[in-house]
């Protein structure tokens, strides 16, 4: 049987050694392409293309698309002026994850989005975000923990007949390690899962193709929790 390719995006990062002052280079936690490994896909992580065709390739070539975590969607995305909580932002990353979105959308690729991955989705689709959850709500509870993210932080209430419903149940405990979240949800999407002050923690496509996004960690979570690496599993069944 055919082991699905999961493409996973990568992001950049800065090198600030002396001999390679300003390079940047492809960056992806670990975690990610574990995860889809040991869910019984083969993880694949696409370095940044500024070229729509080569992204048509990079997909072609791949059965899954994995967003992953990463730093702040810059607000001009979704036609918002930054504000003064807004934190590290690099518009290139951002045009080439949502390219990668659209493109994958457009050649009925599925596509999972963890943290900054689902706020990217919400956007590709036509969603706004929080540029930080504090403009959400004044009753909150804590939404970047310090502890190490195989830790849990606060629970989540999940819908019924949703993609996470039969993995989850109703509710869940789950880490939590973001400042921004999905604001306006896109058109024909829903909200799947809430944390208990109201700020939205996953949602998915209203439609029979695959596209989700989860705003915690599940990656950090499923190398010791068979539950979360069930996620993955499902994922990774969708794109056979």
């Amino acid at each position: 049987m055919k082991i699905p390719k999961i493409a996973i995006a990568g992001g950049l990062t800065k090198d600030f050694r002396v001999e390679f002052a300003g390079d940047y280079y492809t960056k992806v936690n670990n975690n990610y392409p574990n995860a889809i490994f040991n869910a019984g896909g083969i993880p694949i992580i696409l370095p940044l293309i500024n070229d729509i065709n080569i992204i048509q390739e990079q997909l072609s070539c791949c059965d899954g698309l994995l967003l992953p975590g990463g730093i702040d969607v810059n607000p001009l995305s979704y036609e918002e002026l930054p504000k003064p909580l807004l934190g590290n932002t690099n518009s290139l990353v951002d045009w080439y994850h949502i390219s990668l979105v659209k493109k994958a959308f457009e050649m009925d690729i599925p596509i999972l989005g963890i943290c900054r991955g689902c706020q990217v989705i919400n956007v590709a689709f036509g969603g706004t975000l929080y540029q930080d959850i504090s403009y959400a709500t004044e009753t909150q509870i804590l939404h970047k923990q310090d502890s190490h993210l195989s830790e849990r932080c606060h629970p989540i209430f999940i819908e019924k007949n949703s993609f996470i419903y039969d993995i989850f149940g109703s509710n869940y405990l789950v880490n939590s390690a973001h400042h921004q979240s999905v604001k306006r949800i896109a058109p024909n999407f829903k909200t799947t899962a809430v944390s208990p002050d109201g700020i939205i923690e996953a949602i998915e496509l209203v439609d029979e193709k695959v596209v989700i996004g989860i705003q915690w960690h599940p990656e950090m979570m499923a190398s010791n929790d068979e539950i979360t690496l069930k996620l993955f599993r499902k994922f990774i069944d969708c794109c056979k």
